[in-house]
């Protein structure tokens, strides 16, 4: 009992000490630069005015520091939107008037928000956008509650359903799992008409999501549906006397049937399956609800916007077009459907006015070019809260020391046209060129144009090819240097292995996947250049086990060996083929991460390396005409970092390398250079306000 209490209790306080002893140790600088970069690079608005306010407490005499503190409470205040940031301004004038760069600071930002409020008090009608907050993209997987106070998401650190008070940035668990040793976890959240409940995804003990709700004050957690037959159900509105929330089913990540399910007592009623079309919101109403399905129109590969009958489940068109157009909400200050379209050639937000469950009228522009958001929704004031990612990748080459474990040089961009939106690099087998895959355009939700570039490393030259495909997960280069492989997405949506001539970017098919339920991770082309070697996961019907399988093809003839078969497998991405054709490396989740390698013609897999807790492969490549394997690794709240590893039984040795995001390795012919990927994830929670007042583009154009 001493011991459980030990590490329950003391060991956790001493814990708490120390960091707490730690931080007492930091000078006014460190805290401020702690403070700064909470606030401008994590976008932890709250974290850092307590840690400003420390710096007033502890460091009143050292002014300059000070000054500065008081300075971003203001504009932390001011970001927040909160009257606060007056007084903080204010402050700086009055406390440190010997900080002249401060004040003037200070003084012009006074102004600014007296003659915001000037505007304001006057009624200003005019379109306002508004960054709100900085996370990842994973913490954008609520929605607004309806009075604009909270974002509902997920807190990833243990997987609860969460909220976030958009004003201060304070988050607060509902749900309270536990750690991540129950690997259960919320996801899409929706909030009641009232703002007191929210019914949310759960992925649960069974491997499978159901539906549930819960009080805003967290309590009256239940679930609403649970059905093993199907692994997907997602909810996305409430009707507007909240009985019911509209939810898709389905399996993976394809909806197959549209359902009211009962808030009370979680009834069902189907009002649609079998096609291609997916939940939008109810009606003010609750008559019927707008859904996107596949555009009808001749040509097209974009999506349409229909009415879907809650009596009878008639289908009614309301948006046909051969653009992209998404349903962005009903406008409750009148009888209009605002959608978003690119048929201008850039993303731009419509409006369609709609009379007895019709179309009245052709659809009109009220704002042109709103960039790459992706809505979460309104609030009742009619703001539309939206996301903006700014995520980057990018294509990168270093020269290696292998003797001093190093870098020759900084790695080096190859690209710098099309910056941030780079990805799976590759030499070409006679090492004169890299080929890497380059995203051109974004559609919210749906894919990227993609070209494939092939940068020459002598001469620097650029060209490019446009395959026929939607998506490209990777590419290889063939061994003859003809053609490239890769696993993506037909237009026609075929989805599979595909061939890409590197000359004319023509495309074949070499092996179909079966629709959501294939998905080649991994491929790597044997010297002979007769066979491929791949990784394939197959994702199974909830309680069947999902499959994860290592497979040798022949190119010509389609004949296939399997090397490697694990049922109940935990996803995994990676593998590579050694250069001499004889060994497969793949990573594997056992429950840590593991490195394993197993013999190209077949035989028994061995593991070689585990990592530990919070670490885990993000890619590795055999380095040419060695046994000897280099790899990438996530390490938990640290950089990417590279290391190497001899199939000799030496442990991995640490290269002095170390990137955000650092990912997709690969080798030169000549051993001694290296290619990579390397991505942050980061996406903005903005606010755009008076967009209901908007009519038409007349008033957009201004």
């Amino acid at each position: 009992m001493k011991r459980k209490f030990f590490n329950l209790f003391a060991l956790p306080l001493c814990l708490l000490l120390m960091l707490n002893a730690l931080s007492s140790q930091q000078t006014a600088g460190e805290l401020l630069q702690k403070a700064l970069w909470m606030e401008e690079a994590q976008g932890d608005i709250a974290q850092a005015i307590d840690i400003y306010i420390e710096i007033l407490k502890r460091f009143p005499d050292e002014r300059k520091v000070a000054a500065k503190a008081q300075l971003h409470i203001g504009l932390c205040y001011a970001k927040l939107g909160l009257r606060e940031a007056k007084d903080a301004f204010e402050r700086v004038i009055a406390e440190y008037p010997d900080q002249g760069e401060e004040v003037k600071i200070a003084r012009q930002l006074l102004s600014r928000l007296a003659r915001a409020k000037a505007v304001i008090e006057k009624g200003d009608t005019e379109l306002t956008m508004r960054k709100v907050f900085t996370g990842h993209p994973r913490d954008f997987v609520g929605a607004p509650s309806p009075d604009g106070k909270y974002l509902s998401t997920v807190d990833w650190t243990t997987g609860d359903l969460a909220v976030r008070n958009i004003s201060t940035g304070k988050q607060r668990r509902l749900t309270h799992k536990g750690t991540w040793e129950t690997p259960e976890y919320a996801l899409v959240s929706i909030w009641s008409p009232d703002g007191k409940t929210l019914a949310y995804s759960w992925l649960n003990e069974g491997g499978f999501f159901e539906l549930r709700i819960i009080g805003l004050d967290g309590t009256g957690s239940r679930a609403l549906y649970r059905n093993r037959e199907y692994f997907l159900v997602q909810p996305y509105d409430w009707s507007p006397d909240g009985q019911f929330i509209l939810a898709g089913i389905g399996e993976q990540q394809r909806v197959t049937q549209i359902a009211a399910i009962s808030s009370v007592d979680g009834s069902t009623r189907i009002l649609n399956e079998g096609r291609g079309i997916h939940p939008g919101f109810y009606l003010p109403d609750g008559s019927a609800i707008v859904c996107e399905t596949v555009s009808a129109s001749p040509g097209s590969r974009g999506s349409d916007i229909v009415l879907l009958s809650v009596e009878n489940g008639k289908e009614i068109p309301l948006v046909e077009h051969p653009a992209h157009d998404f349903s962005l909400g009903w406008d409750p200050q009148g009888s209009r459907l605002l959608f978003m379209s690119d048929r201008t050639g850039t993303m731009s937000i419509w409006a369609l006015e709609v009379a007895d469950g019709a179309p009245k009228g052709q659809p009109y522009l009220i704002k042109k070019n709103i960039g790459k958001m992706s809505p979460l929704g309104f609030t009742r004031a009619g703001g539309l809260y939206y996301v903006i990612y700014t995520s980057m990748e990018d294509v990168y080459t270093a020269a290696l020391d292998l003797e001093k474990n190093s870098l020759l040089a900084a790695p080096r961009q190859a690209e710098d046209l099309f910056m941030g939106a780079n990805s799976s690099p590759d030499f070409s087998p006679d090492g004169n060129s890299l080929a890497y895959i380059s995203r051109r355009a974004h559609v919210p939700g749906r894919f990227e144009s993609l070209a494939i570039c092939i940068l020459s490393l002598h001469s620097g030259e650029k060209r490019e090819l446009f395959p026929a495909l939607e998506l490209m997960s990777f590419i290889r280069w063939s061994a003859d240097g003809k053609k490239f492989f890769s696993y993506g997405i037909e237009k026609k949506g075929r989805k599979g292995l595909y061939s890409i001539d590197t000359q004319t970017g023509a495309v074949d098919i070499i092996l179909t996947c079966r629709l959501d339920e294939e998905v080649i991770k991994q491929l790597d082309v044997f010297p002979d250049g007769k066979t491929l070697a791949y990784k394939m996961w197959e994702r199974k019907k909830v309680g069947e086990g999902n499959v994860m399988s290592i497979r040798v093809r022949d190119i010509r003839t389609g004949e296939e060996k399997e090397l490697y078969h694990k049922v109940n497998a935990s996803e995994s991405h990676h593998m590579s083929l050694s250069s001499d054709g004889r060994w497969i490396v793949f990573d594997d989740r056992t429950p840590l991460w593991t490195l394993n390698i197993i013999p190209a013609g077949g035989g028994e897999p061995k593991e070689i390396h585990k990592m530990e807790t919070g670490e885990g492969p993000t890619s590795f490549d055999w380095k040419p005409g060695v046994r000897e394997i280099f790899f990438t690794k996530s390490i938990s709240g640290q950089l990417n970092q590279l290391w190497r590893m001899k199939l000799d039984g030496e442990e991995p040795q640490r290269i002095d390398m170390s990137m955000r995001g650092m990912r997709e390795l690969c080798f030169h012919p000549d051993g001694k250079r290296i290619a990579f990927s390397a991505a942050y994830r980061e996406a903005e929670l903005w606010v755009m306000e008076n967009l209901l007042r908007l009519e038409r583009s007349e008033k957009a154009f201004k």
